[in-house]
């Protein structure tokens, strides 16, 4: 699901504000806001370092398969 929304956004990218509200609903509802979203923050970087998605700015994209 991580993926799906960033890859729907195509070329404007995807905030991850916007990924979270996206996914909050499927989120561990025993956290706080502020522990999911760092939560959040920390997959998508390990996402970056697969070269699944990347980051310009704050705006995440997906990563064209060669």
């Amino acid at each position: 699901m991580v993926l799906q929304y960033p890859s729907n956004a195509g070329e404007e990218g995807a905030k991850r504000d916007s990924i979270y509200e996206y996914l909050k609903d499927g989120l561990p509802q025993n956290k706080m806001e502020e522990q999911k979203l760092r939560g959040l923050g920390d997959l998508l970087k390990s996402m970056s370092k697969e070269y699944l998605i990347k980051a310009e700015g704050r705006t995440w994209y997906i990563v064209p398969l060669p």
